[in-house]
């Protein structure tokens, strides 16, 4: 589908939506809203919005303009729920339908914008029909041509059902499955599962597609063997699609999930015969039963599997009567500890597979038959915290962190610090190394400082305070200029203390008082050690699909900072940059961007250096080993001065001041925080 007609109809509505602000009688953060929103300050008045409406849930008018204001604001999937409320809440209300239906498809759900513009084409005014049908068209076809495309390679084939064609059933069922011919869709999945047994993912995909050819009894069996995968991200996925099967995945989900019957298990285990984990929990299940004869069928299944297996192989022993005259008469102590062991072995696969009632009642019991294992402690706390009882897991983490373990102490303490609101310490680095062509020079800034908690800031977090280390320099170090030696960094170590303010609105404050140290022993203008006070405020915000994003699309960055800087004749600096671009998804997960800079510089003091405009393309690339906050970009800009009247070599010599400059710069940002 043309994104360029999705955008231009939601242009048209926005605009037609904000001309005049609304008034909602009785409900002042709605009547706030409007006026912020007329007064374009979208994050307030989207905070407002969300505010109202949990007063008013069911104001449909009130979820549309909200909808359109986070369109304004770049945060289309919010744009897009909010257009879906208030569709549900007047069904009558074709636009609203309409822009659901674009901001489905421009936020990776064909299926959705698929269904709700097939839907259009008949129930809906006569404008309306005509853009949902060419929208259907758009989406349709390719997918209709694609499957067409893959049958017919399937039919040239020698043999469809060979290892060979698995690429092939793969893209004709995921193309059958967009296009909800959900038949085709299920026998290709199946025949790929077959192809490639291995998946877990497939499990997952199965399930979700029987269940929605009301398949339920396999859907189950499927999603029950993945939730005992070897995988753990497959088998929670498939635990919250049992818990709360075709909700939304990023809905909140409180329903609670039984225990399967034995029958249940055994239709698991018929799509996944060689899972260890199900045939082993299923013939625990039997022994709980008291039936011995199916737990013994089931042992012996996984030996065959695995002969190696120690667990089955002492049950088995145990249930034909191979036992060890230890073993059949243990003492009481030793019973105990045994006792203790398989509670606390339950309790913790209980957790790990997300059945939190069952890890409490079992980690319960070990830790009342052995109260010094910490490690109960510390999973008690887990298990009480994702239960949503954080007061109880609190306690349990007090206990824990007393622990001789030092790891176990150290993980409970984070623990408790954390759900008790208290500040931690943290350490922050970034670095920014950077070529520049102009100059023919590497320079390099970074910073890396530590967080100090405070007594008191438990009750205060407004301000953090910091123990700070810059570096600033270069290669070069000393060049020749008009008045002599001259530097193009500091050219220092700067040792520090500082306090930064909380991000209010994506503003921040800081400031910062320490010594600058020169690393360069030779430098003649300023002192070896000298006093560097700095401090400012910083703003920052992206729209869009910025670098790092699930989805490719435009983007547009912002970010502001007004600087004082002593060492620099005790002068106020501006910086004003904006980046504007599209992101795309490149090879294997890499992510980059295509962008256009527009860089502001200036001063209080007029200084020429100090005062330039830079504009020019650039680009950006986040290779998949990178940290989130890591990546690799170049800029070619063209540099105007702004105060070139105060070139200082012009005013010796009478020479006509620059009138500009070139320059490629490539550069590498590195930021963590631990």
């Amino acid at each position: 589908m043309s994104t360029r007609l999705a955008l231009q109809l939601c242009a048209i509505a926005v605009l037609c939506a904000l001309t005049a602000p609304a008034q909602t009688p009785g409900d002042p953060d709605l009547n706030q809203a409007y006026k912020s929103l007329s007064q374009k300050d979208y994050d307030s008045a989207i905070a407002l919005f969300r505010k109202g409406l949990q007063l008013q849930p069911s104001n449909a008018a009130a979820h549309k303009d909200l909808a359109y204001t986070l369109l304004k604001a770049g945060e289309n999937a919010d744009a897009r729920d909010e257009f879906e409320r208030a569709m549900h809440l007047n069904a009558n209300d074709e636009t609203a339908a309409l822009e659901y239906a674009f901001l489905a498809f421009e936020t990776k759900k064909p299926i959705e914008a698929r269904r709700m513009f097939y839907r259009l084409r008949y129930k809906a005014s006569a404008s309306t029909r005509a853009t949902a049908e060419q929208a259907f068209r758009n989406i349709d076809k390719p997918l209709a041509d694609g499957i067409a495309r893959w049958q017919q390679a399937l039919a040239r084939a020698p043999n469809p059902t060979d290892i060979s064609t698995f690429s092939a059933h793969w893209e004709l069922a995921q193309l059958a499955e967009l296009r909800d011919d959900l038949p085709l869709a299920a026998e290709q999945y199946e025949i790929c599962r077959k192809l490639k047994p291995q998946l877990p993912e497939l499990l997952l995909i199965l399930g979700r597609v029987w269940q929605q050819l009301n398949r339920l009894d396999e859907s189950h069996a499927a999603l029950l063997a993945a939730s005992r995968s070897r995988d753990s991200r497959t088998a929670e996925l498939a635990l919250e699609q049992m818990t709360c099967p075709g909700q939304a995945a990023d809905a909140p989900c409180t329903a609670q999930l039984r225990y399967p019957y034995p029958y249940e298990f055994v239709d698991a285990l018929k799509l996944d015969p060689e899972n260890l984990t199900l045939r082993r929990e299923l013939a625990y299940l039997y022994l709980a039963m008291h039936d011995d004869k199916h737990a013994v069928e089931q042992f012996q299944q996984v030996l065959s599997i695995n002969p190696r297996d120690p667990l089955a192989r002492r049950q088995l022993d145990s249930l034909l009567g191979f036992k060890s005259r230890a073993a059949a008469a243990p003492s009481p102590a030793a019973s105990g500890a045994s006792a203790a062991s398989d509670a606390k072995s339950m309790g913790m696969k209980s957790l790990k597979l997300g059945y939190m009632r069952d890890a409490i009642k079992y980690l319960l019991q070990a830790h009342e038959e052995d109260p010094n294992d910490s490690e109960v402690m510390l999973q008690l706390g887990w298990a009480y915290n994702l239960a949503k009882d954080d007061a109880e897991a609190k306690s349990w983490f007090s206990l824990a962190r007393n622990s001789d373990d030092p790891q176990i102490a150290a993980e409970a303490t984070k623990a408790f610090h954390a759900l008790n609101g208290d500040a931690l310490p943290q350490t922050t680095l970034w670095a920014l190394p950077m070529f520049s062509s102009r100059w023919m020079d590497v320079f390099t800034y970074s910073q890396i400082k530590h967080t100090l908690p405070l007594p008191w800031q438990r009750v205060n977090k407004l301000v953090s305070f910091y123990l700070s280390t810059r570096f600033m320099g270069d290669m070069r170090g000393e060049v020749p200029t008009a008045f002599g030696a001259g530097y193009l960094s500091e050219s220092s170590l700067i040792f520090g203390v500082g306090a930064a303010s909380k991000t209010w609105h994506h503003l921040t404050g800081w400031l910062e008082a320490g010594e600058s140290v020169n690393y360069m022993p030779g430098r003649r203008d300023e002192g070896y050690a000298i006093p560097d006070y700095r401090g400012g405020v910083n703003f920052s915000k992206g729209f869009g699909q910025l670098l790092g994003s699930k989805t490719p699309g435009f983007f547009y960055e912002t970010t502001a900072d007004a600087i004082y800087v002593s060492r620099f004749d005790k002068d106020w600096m501006f910086y004003s940059q904006h980046r504007a671009g599209r992101t795309f998804h490149a090879w294997d997960k890499t992510t980059a961007q295509v962008l256009f800079n527009v860089n502001y510089v200036g001063d209080v003091k007029s200084q020429y250096w100090a005062n330039s405009l830079e504009i020019g393309p650039g680009a950006k690339v986040h290779l998949p080993w990178m940290r989130p906050n890591v990546y690799l970009s170049a800029d070619l800009l063209h540099g105007f001065y702004l105060r070139g009247d105060y070139y200082p070599p012009c005013a010796l010599k009478g020479c006509a001041p620059q009138a500009g400059y070139n320059d490629v710069r490539v550069s590498f940002w590195y930021a963590f925080t631990k």
